[in-house]
């Protein structure tokens, strides 16, 4: 594998230090590493079995990753349907091969060159050409695909002009030759690579898309180490093996996502083994932790996601004035919600960057619980009176109702009264995309790249569906962010996202709430689970196993 060793390099060499710091915290003490949980594997992997999953965040609308976000839901299972030019690996911290044997990035950091592998094979048997990669990435660009992702894209040379219709193709985008395809970018971006191994750049077949049109999103074809088999709405997704996976074909024949947003329901399976491991909520997390049972069966980490309340920047309301998002920051005890509501399993948050991140600022402006100020901020905006909160929410324990409850309470001790609205996770999303809220409660994250973190939800270019559905806009944000995406000197790179934050952080589009501890438990039969800092949820499944030795 090839690549520009003063971005490429560099940038795997911190993120590899930062990730090893976290894992050797004391905060994520008990993390179960991927070298501690080989040792306690006593055979080796086995081919077969099924991996009863569940899925806490309901059912997706579709499984066509050009048409959704990065959202949990949809993310875990297209990332094992569809094979991007390359993957990244948050466990060891490292962009590894994937569609793509190998690439090239060229000394000025616009050019990338990618390497395609012989006989990849969608799974209807025909082989992927880099012709596949240059149709995906222009139909996520396509204005009438509308794709939420599009944003991510436009830093492509030729891609304004194609999204505007005045040209045919993205100039940025040319086959050199079936198994070469050349990337060229308007101007040096570092996080390119990072987005090149999201689940939206996975080729996907032009025929098949063109056959089915919308029933694309319920019956996917892609080329990754699973194939898309059934979707039963509303109770379970399952996915079968690809047998001619170019890696070879995954250790699992079945994984079944079965929909379960009820915590009861989840124990209740789990402990009668109809499922095989499950997201542990808050309140199931000391028991499951301290159970001599299980506590072996646990693996934690801390997770690159920002949990916050957002403001509808677009909207008319009180929340227009900076004072009072500042305001309601300090008029909520985090500490104490996470304390009582989550069980202390997340971290307070001090601004948008999560501990386990590089450029991670311990310094950056923060809000502490300060009640009294928030009555002088409110009063100096106008609203000494008070006013009322619509907050948008699910169900989610950790972010969702529970938490808006407990906030309530310290809202209204400052004159803010509280109305509620709950909705699945599909609503939310969409609603969060198309601007129909006020304020609503969220989680964000999954970026390992911190430029690309910050970028996603307060660029401006990225207003809207492709991530800053609070639509916030501060030029030296968007100045900062791109010195940041551009630069080939980490140091220099820190300065300016680190700086971006801290102004972030005072504009105060969010509340900022605490960043995730993801925890799952599973069966001991389940073999290869590893502490994934993107998302928990994200599993390498061609890494799991089944020891029916032990089953």
């Amino acid at each position: 594998m090839r690549g520009n060793g003063s971005i490429f390099k560099s940038f795997v060499a911190m993120l590899v230090l930062i990730l090893v710091l976290s894992a050797c915290s004391s905060e994520s003490s008990t993390t179960t590493s991927t070298e501690e949980a080989s040792t306690k594997e006593t055979g080796k992997p086995t081919y077969g079995g099924t991996l009863v999953r569940a899925d806490i965040y309901g059912d997706p609308q579709n499984l066509d990753p050009a048409i959704r976000s990065h959202g949990t839901n949809t993310s875990m299972i297209t990332w094992n349907i569809f094979e991007p030019l390359v993957r990244y690996d948050a466990v060891k911290g490292k962009f590894l091969p994937a569609n793509a044997e190998s690439w090239d990035i060229s000394s000025d950091g616009k050019v990338y060159s990618f390497t395609l592998r012989k006989g990849v094979k969608f799974h209807n048997g025909r082989e992927v050409t880099a012709e596949d990669f240059k149709y995906t990435l222009e139909r996520v660009l396509a204005p009438k695909t509308a794709s939420p992702n599009a944003g991510s894209l436009t830093g492509i040379a030729g891609s304004k002009e194609f999204m505007a219709g005045t040209s045919k193709e993205v100039t940025g985008i040319k086959v050199v030759n079936p198994t070469k395809l050349e990337i060229t970018l308007s101007k040096p971006d570092n996080t390119f690579l990072t987005i090149m191994s999201l689940p939206f750049t996975g080729a996907v077949p032009k025929e098949v898309v063109e056959e089915k049109g919308e029933k694309f999103g319920q019956e996917p074809v892609g080329a990754g180490p699973f194939k898309f088999s059934k979707w039963v709405r509303d109770s379970e997704i399952d996915l079968v093996t690809n047998e001619d996976y170019y890696a070879g074909k995954p250790y699992l024949e079945k994984v079944i996502y079965k929909i379960m947003m009820d915590q009861t329901a989840r124990d209740n399976a789990f402990a009668s083994n109809q499922i095989d491991m499950m997201v542990l909520g808050d309140a199931q997390y000391k028991r499951y932790a301290t159970d001599p049972t299980f506590k072996s069966q646990i693996v934690e980490v801390p997770e690159l996601f920002t949990r916050n309340m957002k403001f509808n920047l677009e909207k008319k309301g009180p929340w227009q004035d900076v004072r009072v998002r500042q305001a309601i920051n300090y008029a909520i005890d985090r500490d104490t919600i996470i304390g009582s509501v989550i069980q202390g399993k997340a971290y307070s948050a001090l601004g948008v960057l999560p501990t386990s991140i590089q450029g991670f600022n311990k310094g950056v402006t923060t809000y502490k619980y300060n009640p009294a100020k928030a009555k002088k901020l409110l009063a100096d905006a106008g609203y000494s009176g008070g006013f009322t909160l619509n907050i948008l929410t699910t169900s989610h324990p950790a972010f969702g109702l529970p938490a808006v409850e407990a906030l309530s309470g310290y809202l209204e001790k400052v004159g803010i009264k509280v109305k509620t609205e709950q909705v699945d996770f599909a609503t939310l999303t969409d609603r969060l995309n198309s601007g129909d809220y006020e304020v609503a409660m969220s989680s964000n994250g999954g970026s390992t790249n911190p430029v690309e973190y910050l970028s996603r939800y307060f660029h401006s270019k990225n207003d809207g569906a492709s991530g800053n559905t609070s639509h916030y806009n501060n030029p030296a944000v968007d100045v900062l962010l791109d010195k940041a995406s551009e630069t080939t000197d980490d140091k220099e790179m820190i300065t300016d996202i680190q700086k971006a934050e801290d102004l972030i952080v005072k504009d105060a589009p969010w509340w900022f709430f605490n960043y995730n501890k993801a925890v799952i438990v599973h069966q001991k039969w389940i073999k290869g689970l590893q502490p994934v800092p993107t998302d928990i949820d994200y599993q390498d499944l061609t890494k799991v196993w089944v020891d029916e030795s032990q089953e």
